[in-house]
């Protein structure tokens, strides 16, 4: 990759020179999976809108009802399903976005010597009945683990040392062009060839997404690698004491034995009102422990409307209504905020809806910088001619196959979440099945383009017509109950389709653009074609 900056010396021209390699070849190794990272986390912002397109035609809550008391609620589901009470479960409020309970506990299985199974389930807090599975309804909670830990085992780790390269990369970049960042901040050359514009493109955006982007890989590398830095805390800080440190860090769990005598939980949900009713507290969830046992403890969690990125909890013991721990921000723990804050940053959740979008077209940006550096690399190896052709096609492919895919098969899983039958068996796994499948076959069509502009334009117009057909089908099966919901305030449902037309649009224009000349192919384009040596 070419520079701008002329250094003074020899010595900070190998520098530099050396800068510019690593910043290659990491970014080249990376780049798909930096690049899921970041398609996936743009998606990932509007995770309820996705959920509440996803799931109340199917499930509309009729707002002319009142809401059943939580504590009558609490007792159907425990009489309903096997729940193991020794533990705890947890109560997620409904939402203005996903207007349905969430109860999360552990079941018995069917027999004695079955081991303990996690459950979640959607409840109509209206109507009481249970809707869905939580992982029924799955695309949603599907792209954010793709975000955080690709919906593997480990993943999280992996996705960890993809940003901490990131960063490197990040940083190496700003060395690399620090001399003319502020001269050149808006440079792009539209009179000039294809490989100065690829450049400026790259340029101007790593330059304009510089806050951004240290903030993403800084939090992003101390949410995934969490466990090195507790391991650091631990040793240095906490002097051994790892119990010390989650219950600073907030996830202190009581360790005393269910008692055998039982009591009237009615007590619980009284002090649950009265926590509501705090000024500056918006209810967010609610967590029991040996639910009826004398020695219950309820622990009551919300957001604090004024401080920032301030998560209020209290617990309480529900026999005498004792409050055994709290944290507000009048109680102020360094270690949690700390934590809250790279979270709400992270995800965006200290304003409204223009900042995430602001954060998805930042996002969406970024992505194309991650293109446009891997097209740097094959345009640079092609004009050698020692350079492997075997090693430009597989970059190629994994540029064009593995980037191009994840677009597409974003588009597949939106279709498969509106057009698979709720009641189907194993509706999750179908979903993921569709989504893996499409992007393989995306990737092994790549393998052997030749005309790259041609190939890409084809992408987008496949993601765009799958895109149309998944909003075609949404009006077509639901069109009364998404009417229906409009007027009853949720606009999650039209907003996802409004945003699916937006992208849609985006990839006409730019497969139309990728289609207006193609008078003059690249060399590159020309010669990539695989070798066989």
């Amino acid at each position: 990759m070419n520079t701008s900056m002329k250094p003074d010396s020899p010595v900070q021209h190998k520098v530099v020179k050396n800068l510019i390699e690593a910043h290659s070849w990491l970014g080249l190794i990376i780049s798909p999976l930096l690049f899921l990272v970041f398609w996936a986390g743009a998606v990932t912002l509007f995770h309820d809108e996705i959920a509440q397109w996803a799931i109340t035609p199917h499930h509309p809550v009729d707002n002319t009802q009142a809401d059943i008391p939580l504590a009558k609620l609490v007792e159907q589901k425990l009489a309903e399903y096997p729940v193991d009470q020794a533990g705890r479960f947890r109560i997620n409020m409904p939402t203005e976005l996903v207007p349905y309970y969430i109860f999360y506990f552990d079941v018995f299985g069917d027999t004695p010597q079955s081991d303990r199974q996690s459950m979640a389930i959607l409840v109509d807090p209206k109507s009481g009945e249970t809707v869905a599975g939580k992982d029924d309804f799955y695309l949603s909670q599907f792209i954010y683990r793709l975000h955080y830990n690709l919906d593997l085992p480990g993943g999280s780790y992996l996705i960890g040392v993809v940003t901490l390269i990131f960063l490197f990369a990040l940083v190496s970049g700003i060395f690399i062009h620090a001399r003319k960042l502020l001269k050149h901040f808006f440079l792009y050359r539209v009179d000039k060839q294809r490989r100065d514009k690829l450049l400026d493109l790259h340029t101007v955006v790593g330059v304009m997404t510089i806050p951004f982007t240290l903030m993403y890989a800084l939090s992003g590398l101390i949410l995934n690698l969490a466990i090195v830095f507790q391991l650091a805390f631990v040793v240095f800080i906490y002097q051994g004491d790892r119990q010390a440190l989650f219950n600073d860090a907030g996830f202190n769990r009581t360790s005393e034995p269910r008692s055998e005598t039982s009591l009237d939980m009615s007590n619980a949900f009284t002090l649950i009102e009265q926590t509501k009713q705090q000024s500056n507290f918006e209810l967010r969830n609610i967590i029991f422990h040996h639910y009826g046992a004398d020695n219950a403890l309820v622990q009551v969690r919300g957001t604090d409307t004024v401080n920032f990125a301030q998560r209020d909890e209290v617990t309480y013991r529900v026999q005498d209504g004792t409050v055994m721990d709290k944290v507000n921000a009048d109680n102020y723990n360094v270690f949690r905020q700390g934590r809250d804050v790279l979270v709400t940053l992270h995800f965006s959740n200290f304003a409204g809806l223009d900042i995430r979008i602001l954060y998805f077209i930042l996002a969406m940006a970024i992505s194309a910088m991650i293109v446009t550096g891997n097209m740097l690399w094959i345009n640079k190896r092609s004009a050698q001619r020692q350079s492997s052709q075997r090693s430009i096609a597989i970059v190629t492919a994994m540029t064009i196959g593995g980037c191009g895919g994840i677009i597409v098969a974003t588009a597949v899983g939106f279709l498969c979440e509106r057009l698979l039958p709720a009641t189907l068996s194993g509706r999750s796994e179908w979903l993921v099945g569709c989504f893996v499948t499409s992007l393989l076959l995306v990737m092994l069509c790549s393998i052997k383009v030749t005309d790259i502009k041609r190939h890409l334009s084809q992408l987008l117009l496949l993601t765009s017509g799958i895109l149309i057909i998944t909003i075609v089908a949404d009006w077509l099966l639901f069109s009364e109950q998404i009417i229906a919901l409009w007027q009853s305030g949720y606009h999650g449902v039209i907003g996802i389709q409004v945003g699916m037309m937006l992208v849609t649009a985006v990839c006409l224009l730019t497969a139309n653009k990728l289609g207006v000349s193609p008078r003059s192919q690249p060399a590159m384009v020309k010669n990539i074609t695989p070798a066989n040596g």
